[in-house]
C-alpha cells in the first residue's frame, strides 16, 4: 500500500496556520506536501506543486482573504487558485466518473470570509468560480486570529476518516511509521511523524504538551482504522523516543484486539508467551502504603536507577520500586530475546501493581524502541496512570501521561 498523502493550499500570509495545518496532518499518518517545508531550496516549485495536485489523496485549502487575492491588483498571479485549488476540483469531477469514492478528498477551511455557511461560499464563488458547499467544510471560530490548534486537529482527523474508507484488502497487514527524532526516514502506509514538535536532528526530550497531542493523534488514528478495517493486524517501525514507542503500543494494545509485529535493530519482534527470560533479573521492594510506584527498565547498560532515584525528591511518596535490569547488557539482543523480555516485564509489572494497589506508575527506561511498544501493548487495564520520562543528557524530565482510562 503506497504512502498516504495530503496537500496544504494556502497563501504565504496564512503561513503559520497552515504550518499548524501540516503538523496535524502529519501526526495522523500523513505525508503532508506544503511548500514552506517540503521541497528542496531552489526546486521547481511550480512543477513539484503541480505534481502534487495530480497524486494527493487529500487537499485541505485554506481560504482567506489573502488566499483568494481579495486585495491583489487585477490580473496578479494567484497561485493558491489557479495552479493548486482550480485543479483539484477539476480533478476530483473527473474522477466522480470512476469505481470508488472520489479522489483526493477535499477539505475546504473559511476564515476571514464570514459566515461559514452563508457569507464564506458566495466570497469563494465569485473569487473562484467553484461552489464549495457541496464539500466538506469545517466551521472555525471567526473570533480567532487563524485556526486553532484544536480545529486543526479535529480538521486532520475528519480528512483521515473520510480518506481510510473500508477497504477490499482488509485481510493485508498495514504498516505505520511513527518517527518522532531523527531525520530522512522512508515514509509507509501511514506515517506519523512528530520531528517538528518532539525531535527533530538535535533529539530533544520533548514538551508534555505536545506529548499530548501526539497522544491524541494516535487515539484518532486508531478509531478511525478499527472502523473501516476488521482486520487489524498491524506491522510497527518505530523510529521514535521510548515515550512515543510505548504510547503506540497502548494505543493499538491488545485488548483492542491489535496484533502488533515491531521492527527492531535485530528483525521483527511480535508477542510471545514466555513467562521467563534467563538473561532478565527482576527486584520488587514494597515501600509503603502509598500509591505510586517507580518502575525501572535497563536492558542496555545505562543508569536508569541512578538518574531516576536523583529525580526521586520530586515524585510523591512510592509505595514501592521495581528493578528489571538484564544480566549482560553488552551481549546482543535477537528479537525473541526482545518478544520474551517484554513479557516478563509486563507481568513484573502487573504483579507491583496488585501488589501495590498502586494508582501512579512512573517509568523510566533504557531499552530498544521494538520492547517498548510490546511492553505498551501488553500494558492494558492496569488501572493506574503511566507517567512517562525521557532521558536529558544525564537526568530524565516528565513527558506523557498516559491516563488509567486508557484501555
Amino acid at each position: 500500500m503506497k504512502s498516504l498523502t495530503a496537500l496544504v493550499s494556502y497563501q504565504w500570509d496564512d503561513a503559520v496556520a497552515a504550518e499548524l495545518i501540516h503538523e496535524e496532518l502529519a501526526l495522523r499518518g500523513f505525508v503532508v506536501i506544503h511548500d514552506r517545508c517540503t521541497f528542496l531550496h531552489g526546486s521547481r516549485l511550480p512543477t513539484n506543486m503541480a505534481d502534487a495536485v495530480a497524486r494527493c489523496d487529500a487537499f485541505v485549502a485554506y481560504l482567506t482573504p489573502s488566499s483568494l487575492y481579495l486585495n491583489a491588483p487585477a490580473g496578479a498571479p494567484r497561485p493558491a487558485i489557479d495552479d493548486e485549488f482550480l485543479p483539484v476540483m477539476q480533478r476530483r469531477r473527473r474522477s466522480l466518473a470512476d469505481v470508488g469514492p472520489p479522489r483526493p478528498v477535499i477539505a475546504a477551511v473559511t476564515h476571514g470570509l464570514g459566515d461559514p455557511r452563508r457569507e464564506a461560499p458566495d466570497a469563494v464563488r465569485q473569487a473562484t468560480g467553484e461552489e464549495i458547499s457541496t464539500l466538506w467544510t469545517m466551521e472555525l471560530d471567526q473570533s480567532t486570529e487563524r485556526i486553532t490548534q484544536p480545529e486543526a486537529a479535529n480538521l486532520a482527523s475528519h480528512v483521515l476518516s473520510a480518506v481510510l474508507v473500508p477497504a477490499s484488502d482488509e485481510d493485508q497487514e498495514m504498516d505505520i511509521t511513527v518517527i518522532t527524532r531523527g531525520t530522512g526516514q522512508p515514509p509507509t502506509f501511514l506515517t506519523v511523524d512528530a520531528t517538528s514538535l518532539l525531535g527533530g536532528a538535535d533529539h530533544r526530550p520533548g514538551d508534555p504538551q505536545e506529548w499530548r497531542r501526539y497522544l491524541q493523534a494516535l487515539r484518532d488514528i486508531e478509531a478511525t482504522l478499527a472502523a473501516c478495517r476488521t482486520t487489524r493486524r498491524l506491522r510497527v517501525d518505530p523510529r521514535a523516543h521510548l515515550t512515543g514507542a510505548v504510547a503506540i503500543g497502548r494505543i493499538f494494545n491488545q485488548s483492542g484486539h491489535w496484533n502488533l509485529r515491531v521492527v527492531g535493530r535485530a528483525g521483527t519482534a511480535g508477542l510471545s508467551k514466555s513467562d521467563n527470560h534467563d538473561q532478565l533479573a527482576v527486584t520488587w521492594e514494597r515501600m509503603g502504603d502509598e500509591r505510586d510506584v517507580a518502575v525501572h527498565i535497563d536492558l542496555l547498560g545505562h543508569p536508569v536507577s541512578e538518574l531516576a532515584t536523583a529525580l526521586a525528591r520530586t515524585l510523591p511518596p512510592l509505595a514501592g520500586q521495581l528493578d528489571i535490569t538484564r544480566r549482560d547488557p553488552t551481549s546482543s539482543l535477537t528479537s525473541a530475546d526482545v518478544s520474551d523480555m517484554a513479557n516478563v516485564a509486563t507481568t513484573a509489572i502487573r504483579r507491583a501493581v496488585t501488589d501495590s494497589r498502586a494508582h501512579h506508575l512512573h517509568l523510566f527506561m533504557a531499552t530498544p524502541a521494538e520492547f517498548a511498544v510490546l511492553l505498551g501493548h501488553r500494558m492494558t487495564a492496569l488501572h493506574a496512570d503511566l507517567q512517562l520520562y525521557e532521558r536529558a543528557v544525564d537526568s530524565y524530565l516528565p513527558s506523557l501521561v498516559i491516563p488509567a482510562a486508557t484501555p
